[in-house]
């Protein structure tokens, strides 16, 4: 994955484990992304490495299970406030 180093990318994409990220704007960005893209075209390695990691990460974090279980845990907590 690449993508910007900003809003809900930089929290979804951990930089050098589940992807990689550029900053925003065409000076730096543009170069950064360059790099990027050119660093996993010449490293299959790291394309798998990164791939399985994202893979886990969703996961761990998003399938539907998961999020049920965070949905609940917030229901209960609110309650338990009142």
């Amino acid at each position: 994955v690449l993508g910007t180093d900003a809003g809900g990318t930089k929290e979804i994409v951990e930089h050098n484990v589940t992807g990689l990220l550029h900053p925003i704007g065409r000076s730096a960005g543009n170069d950064v992304l360059a790099q990027n893209l050119l660093y996993l075209l010449k490293n299959q390695l790291a394309r798998k490495q990164m791939g399985i990691e994202g893979r886990k990460k969703v996961e761990r974090m998003y399938l539907k299970q998961h999020m049920y279980k965070k949905f609940v845990d917030v229901i209960v907590r609110c309650m338990r406030s009142k």
